[in-house]
């Protein structure tokens, strides 16, 4: 959705204090767990217009958002070991954009059949950064996808929506957790869902996802031995070129027993900050896990987004790629 009708700057507006959805660069990277191959691409991808960024990780496999497809043009795509797996659909609720997937594994059913894999995803049907929206999709390999639908309905009120998903499968039991940036405030929320079957998903309940460090926008979730961690932006946003992204990402950890209701109770500890000091590079932001298959915690790993500012605002977008880092 990044076009010439888009200016990044205006994000920040529509997300107060600057909180989310960055464009970013990223690395292609397979299979990480005892043996895990990092390519850490140089600046120079601005030469050739390509941006990767918004990785997502399931036990090994990373799936990302790019414009591999379309060199040189602001198109994104999610992308799977350098393929474009999910696109925009024409004349749909996600026409202009598709980003931000997440993936789970479980058994999913949708039209009288069965699924292994679960993506939620960021669409939208605007060109100015509004009324975004955040669907499914299945698939039993990674590689097809079928989309199911609208999941959560922006409020359209003239400003950001709804992104940016976390899904967590613990014991069975769903969880989506999203940004949200209306009028009022940008925040994160999280649902309990009854996903048996994708043609009539029910919502168990809801709950708020705050903190006393910070507001929280941007995050992705992970689970290991009665805990759940977070990592997410770090407000107020530096100024700069790139004064919409953030220039560390946070790492925060809280008890959980499992439960929509301790997730909305959540006492979170930040363990740590990952910025230019762990990276070398001037922004790190749209974070994610080392996951296993359900959103159980692989690693003590981050796979974090960077960007320098190098030029113009498309320079510094095709400096958009991730790297790897211990927490």
């Amino acid at each position: 959705m990044w076009n010439k009708l888009f200016t990044k700057k205006r994000l920040s507006s529509y997300l107060q204090a600057g909180a989310v959805l960055g464009l970013v660069l990223f690395c292609g990277i397979t299979g990480y767990e005892h043996n895990r191959r990092i390519l850490d691409e140089e600046v120079p991808l601005a030469k050739i217009g390509v941006y990767k960024y918004c990785p997502t990780a399931i036990a090994g496999n990373v799936l990302y958002c790019s414009n591999e497809a379309t060199p040189g043009e602001v198109k994104d795509g999610i992308c799977y070991n350098g393929v474009r797996v999910l696109t925009t659909t024409k004349g749909a609720w996600d026409s202009v954009q598709v980003c931000d997937p997440t993936v789970i594994e479980g058994n999913f059913t949708y039209g009288g059949d069965s699924y292994r894999y679960l993506m939620a995803y960021l669409g939208c049907a605007t060109y100015d950064c509004t009324a975004n929206e955040v669907g499914f999709a299945v698939s039993n390999d990674l590689v097809d996808w079928k989309k199911t639908g609208r999941v959560v309905a922006a409020v359209r009120d003239g400003h950001w929506g709804v992104g940016q998903p976390s899904l967590i499968n613990y014991n069975g039991n769903i969880f989506l957790f999203y940004t949200s940036g209306t009028a009022s405030k940008t925040t994160t929320y999280v649902e309990q869902l009854d996903c048996s079957d994708l043609g009539n998903i029910q919502s168990l309940g809801k709950a708020h996802i705050s903190c006393s460090y910070d507001f929280i926008s941007n995050a992705d979730f992970a689970f290991s031995d009665g805990m759940i961690y977070m990592t997410c932006d770090t407000h107020p946003f530096p100024a700069g070129k790139l004064d919409f992204i953030s220039s560390k990402q946070s790492v925060y950890s809280s008890p959980w027993d499992g439960t929509l209701e301790a997730l909305g109770s959540a006492h979170w500890e930040r363990i740590a900050q990952i910025g230019y000091e762990n990276t070398g590079h001037e922004r790190n932001h749209n974070g994610c896990f080392s996951r296993d298959a359900y959103g159980g915690l692989n690693s003590r790993t981050l796979f974090v987004s960077i960007a320098d500012a190098i030029g113009s605002w498309s320079d510094n977008l095709y400096t958009y790629r991730f790297m790897t880092v211990d927490f």
